[in-house]
């Protein structure tokens, strides 16, 4: 050991009495880098002047010396020249003063010890004998490299500490100390001073544990320091080389046990605490303790070092750490061969967990380019609705063309960016088939799945939610836990408050959502109530108010609270006086409501949350009654021609005469009848009134709304959408599933021919607020113009009410099932268009007015 070295202790435990400081011989380990000495190195000082003759020692006819490598209180290490065998090597001498019977026969152990260790990190002995003046030497392979303890510094020198590829070649530095002094236990000797500064890591890879000067050997005969090696039960040592109460080693790195000079429990586990200690330190870039001398026996008697930080290690390795350090010989690894084990078993999964990653990498490589794709895809697909928009369902097909491209590429490009989303998941999937345990690529198909779970569930799709609810569950580690419980909350605000809330919670009876009831939940405001994944219908009630139906859907992990856009706060559901809301009507209060996304319904827009203002909304279609009423206060008040502009009439090419086209008979007086000749099972009172044109529907909303002085209009679409379908996203107004019986279609009879019934009938064709018919008998002609694209709705989510111009032919909404739609056309995302001058005998109107 050099001179500035901390000093050994011998004598009595810390305990009290005097400490004595001794010295032992240096190692080559303590030696800086050395390089292979030239011709003239052999005979010239390193220290001296170079035009000088060296400095020699006399040593053998066989070495020759060449310079001082280091130099402690007993000895000294040179390099020499092997004549015979032509080769440096390095010369550990004892110092002419030294003469100890002790210390010799110490030095002679040390040298039988390493002799007898035959190992690629333990440096050989080639030759030993007595220099002539009576000392004693051996020769050792010359070593290249540095200490671990420089190799250290510098590693954490570096800004940010140690680099990710430092601390892996550092464990893998320390694997092969342990596998070295491994061995040694195996071969019964234990170090008892192992620390970074004896430890070379050498070119080539080469890792050397250095300075077995203190070692010793388990069960060795009293009086035999350098016999064989033999396991067994730990003995004393006897002849001053190592007395019960010795401390020997150093302080940072060394046991317990060893600081209370306990030598009758100096053990392979001794060892073991220092390689746990050097394991610390290659972790942290710092030693388990940092003050020397007596402080720093005192610091590992009393108490154990500051714990490793999360950014110091992964957590296994720090539990190997932990447990080689324990304070207690028995808690820690058996030996150095366990600790070993436990390193090799982590770097084997440190190396897969590094293939893993790479595999990882390549995956995630792909993920900029599956976003460039879909933006350019959506880019694409805004590009061809600008084109689409203007053009109308009759124009030539070159007019078309523009939009249609842009279309087709942005379904190529959407279809490749599916193509590489599913190569990026095989590729996440082979860095599992590497490393199974891999903590990111779990997460990142879990929130691959989770988005993909939460897709399938709103566009109701149950099967393939389920799937990947399986899935999900397979990769989450915990992240996702909240999302999989399915729990979410409910915040419910009314004007006025102190509401009396029911909640009925949907389940499918016989294919159709039905409302079960839950229990009482008022009375309002109910804030953040945990609420299971689902969909629910609340009833409120209020002294003096009519009773509210109130849809809502419970999503995975959120909170229902109806906060209108650009607000914090939720927004009051209003509860209209009872004479606000009449007999015939429905109230359909504001708020979020899904719209879009049924793949299956025609020009269905996509999936998307829009906020819709509250309204009250006609729950029947206008019916031949009251379109009846509407003509004949026209002609009433004289005006003739806006009657016949408004009459329903047979659609274009049935009838010849002019007045032969009125679907309904003019009177001698000119008031308006039904015909009784003329289908009387379809031109009922209460049968939907159809057939009139877009401008006739506006004409009756607005007749009504001078009428009743309230601001009556036709329902936009999405107004429409929402008021059929309520807000979970259902295909039709009783849920999920189709069938013939709950809505007048072409399928709904056995016998005749398809005709209209009244609005009444089929009152399974009911939604979520009360609406009927709104999948079958007639559709409703709407208050918008019809573009590809849908209406407009601000970027915030709210969608604006426009109205349609009230001339030109640029087509209309019209939005419903009708008696002879077919399935899919009764779906409540399908969407029609309608010239607005042209009869239809599907197409009646609903009328709807804001609220509040």
């Amino acid at each position: 050991m050099a001179d500035d070295d901390p000093p050994r202790v011998t004598g009595a435990p810390l305990s009290g009495g005097e400490l004595k400081t001794v010295k032992k011989l240096p190692s080559a380990a303590q030696v800086a880098a050395v390089q292979p000495p030239s011709a003239t190195e052999r005979t010239l000082s390193v220290t001296g002047d170079a035009a000088q003759p060296a400095r020699r020692l006399a040593l053998t006819e066989r070495y020759e010396d060449i310079r001082l490598l280091g130099s402690g209180g007993f000895g000294e290490v040179r390099l020499v020249f092997d004549v015979r065998l032509e080769r440096t090597v390095a010369m550990k001498i004892l110092r002419p003063d030294v003469v100890a019977p002790a210390l010799r026969a110490r030095f002679l152990a040390e040298i039988k010890l390493t002799a007898g260790l035959d190992h690629p990190g333990i440096v050989s002995v080639h030759d030993f004998g007595d220099l002539p003046d009576g000392r004693l030497w051996f020769t050792m392979a010359e070593v290249h490299g540095r200490t671990l303890r420089a190799v250290l510094d510098e590693a954490f020198a570096a800004p940010g500490g140690a680099s990710s590829v430092a601390r892996r070649r550092l464990l893998d530095v320390f694997a092969r100390v342990c596998d070295a002094v491994a061995y040694a236990h195996s071969r019964g000797v234990i170090h008892r001073d192992l620390k970074p500064d004896n430890i070379m890591v050498g070119d080539f890879g080469r890792v050397l544990v250095m300075d077995w000067g203190i070692a010793r050997r388990l069960d060795a005969r009293p009086d035999d320091d350098g016999g064989s090696p033999s396991p067994g039960r730990f003995e004393h040592r006897v002849d001053g080389l190592t007395r019960h109460g010795d401390i020997l080693g150093t302080p940072a790195y060394m046991a317990p046990e060893q600081a209370r000079g306990d030598v009758g429990r100096h053990g392979p586990t001794t060892d073991v605490y220092a390689l746990g200690a050097i394991l610390y330190h290659v972790l942290s870039g710092r030693p388990p303790y940092t003050v020397h001398g007596a402080a720093g026996f005192r610091q590992v008697l009393e108490g154990t070092p500051e714990p490793l930080a999360a950014a110091d290690a992964p957590p296994d390795l720090v539990a190997i750490c932990s447990k080689a350090m324990a304070r207690e010989p028995e808690r820690r690894h058996a030996d150095a061969g366990a600790l070993a084990a436990d390193i090799e078993a982590f770097l084997g999964g440190a190396q897969r967990r590094e293939r893993a990653l790479a595999e990882l990498a390549k995956a995630a490589a792909r993920r900029p380019e599956i976003s460039r794709l879909r933006a350019r895809a959506e880019a694409l697909r805004a590009e061809a609705k600008l084109l689409l928009d203007p053009v109308r369902p009759f124009d030539p097909v070159d007019a078309k063309l523009p939009g249609w491209e842009r279309e087709d590429e942005s379904e190529r490009l959407l279809g490749e960016a599916a193509l590489g989303e599913t190569r990026w998941e095989q590729e996440v999937h082979g860095a599992l088939a590497i490393d199974p345990d891999l903590p990111e690529a779990h997460a990142a198909l879990a929130d691959h799945y989770r988005d993909r779970l939460d897709d399938a569930e709103r566009a109701r799709r149950p099967a393939e939610a389920a799937r990947l609810e399986v899935l999900l569950r397979a990769h989450d580690r915990g992240r996702h836990a909240a999302f999989l419980s399915g729990m979410g909350a409910l915040t419910l605000v009314t004007e006025p408050a102190g509401a009396r809330v029911t909640l009925y919670r949907y389940a499918t009876f016989q294919r159709r959502l039905v409302p079960e009831l839950v229990g009482e939940i008022g009375p309002t405001p109910i804030v953040d109530r945990p609420l299971s994944q689902g969909s629910y219908l609340l009833r409120i009630a209020a002294p003096g108010r009519a009773e509210v139906s109130y849809p809502v859907l419970i999503a995975r992990g959120e909170r229902w609270d109806g906060r209108p856009p650009g607000s914090a706060q939720p927004f009051p559901v209003a509860l209209p006086a009872v004479a606000e809301v009449g007999p015939d009507e429905i109230y359909v209060p504001a708020g979020w409501t899904w719209v879009g996304g049924d793949r299956e319904a025609p020009d269905s827009l996509p999936r998307r949350l829009v906020w819709i203002d509250g309204l009250i909304v006609g729950r029947f279609p206008v019916t031949n009654e009251e379109y009846l009423v509407f003509l004949d206060d026209l002609v009433a008040s004289g005006r003739h021609e806006e009657a016949l502009a408004a009459c329903p009439r047979a659609p274009q090419g049935v009838v010849a005469g002019a007045d032969e086209k009125l679907a309904y008979e003019r009177l001698p007086d000119g008031r308006f009848g039904l015909k009784e000749h003329d289908l009387p099972e379809v031109w009922r009172p209460r049968g939907p009134a159809v057939l009139m044109t877009w401008h006739g529907a506006m004409a009756y909303a607005r007749w009504l709304a001078a009428r009743t002085g309230r601001p009556h209009r036709l329902l936009h679409e999405l107004e429409r959408e929402k008021a059929t379908r309520g807000v979970d996203g259902r295909f039709y107004p009783w849920g999920d599933h189709f069938d013939s019986t709950w809505a007048r279609t072409p399928n709904s009879h056995s016998a005749g021919q398809p005709s209209r019934v009244d609005v009444d009938e089929y009152p399974l064709d009911e939604s979520p607020y009360g609406l009927r018919g709104g999948a079958g008998n007639s559709r409703d002609w709407c208050l918008n113009l019809w573009a590809r694209s849908g209406p407009r709705i601000e970027g915030s989510g709210r969608l604006v009410i426009e109205a349609a111009p009230a001339d030109g032919d640029a087509f209309r909404s019209c939005r419903g099932g009708a008696w002879s739609s077919v399935e899919n056309h009764c779906r409540a995302a399908a969407r029609f268009a309608g010239r607005p001058d042209q009869p239809r005998s599907t197409a009646g109107l609903r009328v709807a007015r804001p609220y509040p």
